[in-house]
């Protein structure tokens, strides 16, 4: 059996996984939760460990590793969240949101060797992608959890704040990541080309996300704006995909120095 063979039959486990998973969180089975969401990450973790073996480098050299290294991001980030803030009841939403980014890479084309171009080359290549993946997928939940929360309150099946509560909590923990990654970036980029910021499509793009989410820190901040905060941060979210997705899939709004994540 193939490489290949093996990543999708190890891609549809993980998935099936994950989403069995959540609807376990869903029906407060937890225990049996958590169970698959670890099947469901060490798939992942398999999956990775292909792609590095056979790139013989960090596996992050196109969408499709991308996405399968975002997946491996839930499941530590929940279980510091569920230890830290009491937010086991939010597995449902990582597990979910988990399954969700590895249906992308298994309909791509599972590219596993890629040679990397001397600008990639450098330090800061781990951790500016790291970073930015852990910013990503703590964003995706707090986005989905915004939109349930928002669901819940018009049916009138929840009236607390808890969702907001811990929307905040979760991005509290993401801004400084995606800060880190952008600077990180910045300081690669003059590393490799001689100049901290070009202005192409991916960098201002990254910029519009990281501005937006701060807007929404500040609109918490002003008790007249406070009830902005969810729209400015499904405005992010949007920012945030059309950074991670539209510019590097849809030619026309292509990076060229940012290429290599295609």
């Amino acid at each position: 059996m193939t490489s290949l063979a093996i990543i999708k039959i190890l891609l549809a486990v993980s998935i099936s996984a994950y989403f069995l998973s959540s609807v376990l969180y869903g029906m407060n089975r937890g225990k049996y939760g958590i169970a698959f969401f670890v099947t469901g990450w060490l798939g992942s973790i398999s999956i990775l460990m292909i792609n590095w073996i056979e790139a013989a480098a960090p596996p992050f050299g196109n969408m499709y590793q991308v996405q399968v290294f975002l997946a491996i991001c839930f499941l530590p980030l929940y279980l510091f969240l569920s230890r830290r803030d009491g937010l086991g009841w939010t597995g449902v939403y990582f597990a979910a949101v988990s399954g969700l980014s590895l249906i992308g890479a298994f309909f791509m084309s599972p590219d596993i060797t890629w040679k990397r171009m001397p600008a990639l080359q450098s330090p800061w290549f781990v951790p500016h992608v790291t970073s930015y993946m852990i910013s990503y997928a703590l964003a995706a939940v707090a986005f989905a959890m915004y939109v349930v929360g928002k669901i819940k309150k018009k049916t009138g099946k929840s009236n607390d704040n808890r969702y907001e509560k811990a929307i905040y909590g979760i991005l509290g923990i993401a801004f400084p990541f995606m800060t880190f990654g952008m600077l990180s970036g910045a300081l690669w980029a003059e590393e490799a080309w001689g100049t901290y910021w070009s202005w192409d499509r991916k960098e201002t793009w990254s910029l519009i996300t990281w501005t937006l989410y701060l807007v929404y820190f500040h609109c918490l901040t002003k008790k007249e704006l406070r009830n902005y905060a969810g729209l400015v941060q499904a405005l992010a979210f949007l920012a945030l995909v059309t950074t991670f997705f539209l510019v590097n899939l849809w030619p026309k709004l292509s990076s060229v120095m940012h290429s290599y994540a295609q």
